[in-house]
């Protein structure tokens, strides 16, 4: 009976012992379980927190190239949107070609305008008129044909033809001080001299409406 006492002791003793173990574990499991959680609760929210400052650094380099579009269209609208008064200005200062009067204006060898030519130059003296300070240039341009005259090369009839369309300006009341002739010959073909046709177009006096030098600068 003694012994059994002291068994069921032993037994006792032993199973309050792995009980009282046990307990004592599962608050530290319970513990690292919750941390555990934590931790990967932190990194979520870190993952979360990276995606969201990710995402806002997109929309704002967005935001900023979006402006800089924007900035680069209002300049490209301003360069397109000239003033009317900068075009005109623009277009006074450049030369102008009034007329050019091809291989029919003359008979061949002579300096005499056809009369259908002279409705032309009528039509170019208004606008020499009212372009005040500017001056006209009268280039006259033959083929390469020899003219079959003593004392008269080609070189002379081209300044000749020149002179004669400034004479017809002078006529109609255009200041002689402001027209210039030259005369160059074959020297500037605008086509072959090998065909008639090519010949025709070079034969040719191009009347010019030079702008007004600017003043600005000068004593």
């Amino acid at each position: 009976m003694r012994f059994i006492i002291i068994g069921l002791s032993i037994i006792f003793f032993t199973l309050s012992t792995i009980i009282t173990f046990k307990a004592l574990e599962l608050p530290d499991q319970k513990v690292s379980y919750q941390d555990h959680q934590k931790d990967t609760t932190s990194e979520l929210n870190n993952v979360i927190k990276k995606l969201t400052e990710d995402q806002d650094t997109n929309k704002a380099i967005v935001a900023d190239l979006q402006a800089t579009v924007a900035q680069l269209e209002d300049k490209l609208k301003v360069k397109e949107e000239v003033p009317e008064s900068i075009k005109t200005t623009d277009a006074e200062n450049r030369p102008r070609t009034l007329a050019v009067f091809g291989g029919g204006t003359f008979r061949s060898g002579k300096t005499v305008l056809n009369d259908g030519d002279l409705s032309t130059i009528e039509n170019f003296v208004g606008e020499i008129s009212a372009s005040q300070g500017s001056r006209v240039i009268i280039e006259g341009h033959t083929d390469n044909i020899p003219t079959g005259k003593q004392h008269v090369d080609n070189m002379d009839l081209s300044l000749r033809r020149a002179r004669a369309i400034a004479n017809i300006l002078v006529s109609h009341g255009v200041s002689s001080d402001r027209i210039s002739a030259i005369g160059y010959g074959d020297a500037h073909p605008i086509d072959s001299n090998d065909t008639e046709e090519g010949r025709a177009k070079n034969r040719r006096v191009e009347v010019k409406l030079m702008p007004k030098e600017p003043t600005e600068g000068k004593s």
